[in-house]
């Protein structure tokens, strides 16, 4: 069976112990993450039209569901691009 990991923080008491602080997720309003606020949705979208993890945005696991629906919305409306929308299409 796989020993349990320690999450981010040492467990070493002696001479040199370095303890990891936690990363802090920033706290965003739910106005910001609505799709009709397209232009704050671009800080979660990557060049190519990803939508960006959670690991680099920094967001918490609610407010990162709540990204990927309002840009999933956002390109239904129109508002932002679909990933490779400007790749050309091979016949």
């Amino acid at each position: 069976m796989a020993k349990p990991r320690a999450r981010g923080r040492s467990n070493k008491k002696g001479k040199g112990a370095v303890v990891a602080q936690r990363k802090r997720r920033p706290v965003l309003p739910l106005e910001d993450l609505d799709w009709k606020n397209f232009p704050s949705l671009r800080r979660f979208v990557s060049e190519r039209g990803k939508i960006r993890s959670r690991r680099i945005t920094g967001l918490s696991r609610r407010q990162q569901a709540i990204v990927s629906k309002s840009v999933r919305r956002a390109r239904e409306m129109g508002l932002l691009a679909y990933p490779d929308q400007d790749r050309k299409v091979r016949h």
